[in-house]
């Protein structure tokens, strides 16, 4: 016996089988947003404003410096050398201190064999600051020695710049996950 195909059961099984597949990725999608996998180190407003408070101070002292200082005037700034190499070895040893991330969510633990290896970035502000303090040693050394042309000046500048940037921006994108008003001390 031969059945009549009608002209709508022609159109309908493709609708039907698209329809299947969105409804199977809503499904998905729904059961995946629940699930995070955490990459990065918790935020810390501690480091994130003293990175902030630094960033301040440094910028204080490049003015001072910023149209070329004599060796005889380094008595005048070496309080502020001390105080800013502290500082950035300290939140160095803070950013350091941050647990990073080490478990995964359950239903991945079976997939990835060895967990250890997705954790190929360290968080990169402690490796910053650690740097930022070492070109203020070598910018006071210089200062002490022999003053500090313009150029100089400049250059070391320019440097920290570039280094409390990259810091500043990796503690303000931790920080965009954390609801405000609250504070994610770990």
């Amino acid at each position: 016996m031969i059945l009549p195909v009608h002209r709508h059961h022609r159109f309908a099984a493709p609708l039907l089988a698209r329809l299947r597949v969105l409804f199977a990725l809503v499904c998905l999608g729904g059961a995946l947003a629940g699930c995070t996998a955490q990459l990065a180190p918790a935020y810390d407003p501690s480091i994130a404003n003293g990175v902030a408070s630094l960033n301040q101070q440094a910028m204080l002292l490049y003015a001072q410096v910023a149209g070329g200082v004599p060796a005889s005037s380094f008595a005048q700034r070496q309080g502020t050398y001390t105080q800013l190499i502290g500082q950035a070895n300290a939140l160095a040893n803070l950013a350091q201190a941050r647990p990073d991330p080490t478990t995964l969510p359950k239903f991945l633990e079976s997939k990835v064999k060895d967990w250890t290896k997705l954790q190929t970035l360290a968080a990169p502000t402690a490796d910053i600051l650690t740097k930022i303090g070492v070109q203020f040693t070598t910018m006071q050394n210089a200062d002490q020695s022999g003053g500090i042309s313009s150029l100089e000046a400049q250059a070391f500048q320019q440097q920290f710049n570039i280094d409390i940037q990259q810091a500043l921006t990796y503690e303000n994108a931790l920080a965009r996950g954390v609801p405000q008003g609250t504070s994610a001390q770990n």
